[in-house]
């Protein structure tokens, strides 16, 4: 066998990125890292340059969660890295695979107080699922096989390699010959799959939870032959929007994860088996819905259930999700429901409708628009393929309870960390791993000022979307909840500002309607005529009060 040739770190990295299907690599440059970026320009990688490193890890990870292979940032020394914190700790707890490439001083200078010196090590240890720094150059390429590994062994997350510049710029005899992946898993044992039948066979009033690792494509196909072929209802988590298909619809019963009172709260409350389909407890506590802990609980899932004095499930089916749930579909065969649970489900269907049919006719506030009743325009208004990136705030209450999707990851939400500024890169990580379907961003005022600067390197790359401001000019989320707990607001009011010219200074088209005529008008011209357009319409949260007194105590801590 020839002997390698040696070859610079930085160039056998890109090198293995490319053995592992990377095809971006998004971030801000500096001199720590500056060898990455000389070593991407001779490779087939797009470097997208970006105007904060946070924003560059929110679009990595929105790659992620979209297509399930890691997005890719890379950053330089010090702040660089130090700026990566808030987007990899939301990428790690929603579980959308994530590698960090971070530069940082040369090895002898380590442990000196010298410019942009930091233990970044230490800190992305608290991040990431994942961190390697490194101190030899023929581990580099290893160290990345690695992270890769990591960032999609279920749960996944991000990971991160921190790079001495002087190890990026030695040499090395290493490479990576081939991508790496995490090895597939197979169906639980059939005897528990077997014993899952048995219970589900017997109980009156079985229903499914489906969560944040039932998502993935063939997971779905496996969940919506079961519920073609039982007839069982299914339950959302916010993470696991579009589950359910159009053609199965009259399976789906709502979600949970913020309120207590919604017809797919009360049905699961109600069942005597609740066969949980990768469900985490980070998407809802368990002691905020198990409202009986005795009950039989049936955990399918890749990973072991974390055991909590609310959800100690009777049998836990560890396994390929997707495996699993057609091994199960065969055992469940010719299963009849209950008479009595199918008009329950039907009954709780409606009030669905009625639920979305009382905000249709919500009159608008003397502040603004009705913001349920927005909602739900936009649903009407937005093409079946649509991708809906949605931030924090307010908005996220009534997107949640109303805004309703047939495909996985079509509606996307922060749910772990429930983190401001994610809606508009994930947008532009729709754009980019969507090309030619509409793509709509969703945030409040707050919100979008987070990760606005972003729309620059939008237009740099071309991306055509939409973003949707929800104004109040207040951190209303957390005001609403003041006014719960002290009866006045503190913190929380922020100033107006003008939408539409911030977006021609970034080439976009700035709307700010005042009618709910002028709001749809907006919305169809925008979608219609292609490029950026920020709709900017004024909401009145006025009844967020009335909605927060029916939330459990505990979700204002």
């Amino acid at each position: 066998m020839e002997e390698e040739k040696p070859a610079r770190v930085a160039d056998r990295l890109v090198e293995a990125l490319e053995r592992q299907g990377v095809r971006r690599v998004f971030g801000v440059p500096g001199a720590k890292v500056d060898a990455l970026y000389d070593a991407l320009l001779a490779s087939g990688i797009e470097t997208v340059v970006c105007r904060h490193e946070q924003n560059a890890a929110f679009i990595a990870g929105g790659v992620g969660r979209l297509n399930g292979e890691p997005g890719v940032v890379a950053v330089t020394s010090g702040p660089g890295t130090a700026n990566l914190a808030t987007a990899l700790l939301t990428a790690n707890t929603e579980q959308d695979p994530v590698v960090a490439l971070c530069g940082t001083v040369r090895r002898s200078d380590g442990l000196k107080r010298t410019h942009q010196s930091m233990n970044a090590a230490a800190l992305l240890r608290e991040v990431t699922k994942y961190t390697a720094e490194m101190t030899d150059p023929d581990q580099v390429v290893e160290a990345v096989a690695n992270a890769f590994r990591a960032a999609t062994t279920e749960p996944r997350g991000a990971a991160a390699v921190v790079l001495p510049v002087d190890v990026l710029t030695a040499v090395t005899t290493t490479r990576l010959t081939r991508g790496i992946s995490a090895p597939r898993q197979g169906p639980a044992p059939t005897e528990s799959i077997r014993r899952a039948a048995e219970m589900i066979r017997a109980a009156r009033w079985p229903v499914l939870l489906a969560g944040m690792r039932a998502v993935d494509r063939d997971s779905v196909a496996a969940i919506r032959l079961l519920l073609a072929g039982t007839r069982l209802p299914v339950v959302e988590t916010f993470q696991a929007a579009g589950l359910v298909s159009a053609e199965l619809d009259d399976r789906y019963v709502g979600r949970v994860g913020l309120f207590r009172n919604q017809p797919g709260d009360i049905l699961v409350a109600r069942a005597d088996v609740l066969v949980t389909v990768g469900y985490d407890a980070v998407e809802y506590d368990p002691v905020l819905w198990n409202t009986d802990p005795d009950r039989t609980v049936i955990h399918i899932d890749s990973i072991v259930a974390d055991i909590d004095n609310h959800y100690m499930p009777e049998l836990e089916l560890r396994g390929s999700v997707a495996d699993t749930v057609t091994a199960l579909t065969a055992e469940l065969k010719g299963h009849e429901l209950d008479p009595g649970f199918l008009r329950e489900i039907d009954g709780k269907r409606r009030d669905l409708d009625t639920i979305d049919e009382a905000a249709r006719t919500t009159p608008h506030g003397g502040a603004g628009l009705d913001p349920a009743r927005l909602v739900l325009l936009i649903r009407d208004l937005l093409p079946e393929e649509t991708t809906v990136a949605c931030d924090i705030g307010s908005v996220y209450i009534y997107m949640a309870r109303h805004f309703r999707v047939h495909e996985p990851r079509r509606l996307l939400f922060s749910n772990g960390q429930q983190t401001l500024g994610v809606g508009l890169p994930w947008a532009m990580a729709a754009c980019l791993e969507r090309p030619g379907t509409p793509v709509v961003s969703i945030s409040g005022d707050g919100g979008f000022l987070f990760s606005a600067q972003e729309l620059e390197t939008a237009g740099r790359l071309g991306l055509e979307f939409v973003h949707i401001i929800f104004r109040d000019n207040t951190y209303d989320m957390v005001g609403f909840q003041e006014m719960l707990k002290y009866g006045r607001k503190s913190g929380v009011q922020l100033g107006d500002y003008d939408t539409e010219a911030f977006a021609a200074a970034f080439g976009a088209k700035g709307y700010r309607p005042a009618t709910e005529e002028a709001f749809v008008d907006a919305v169809r011209q925008a979608l219609a005529r292609g490029g950026r357009s920020i709709i900017d319409v004024r909401v009145d949260y006025s009844r967020n009060t009335e909605l927060g007194e029916i939330l459990p105590p505990d979700r204002f801590e």
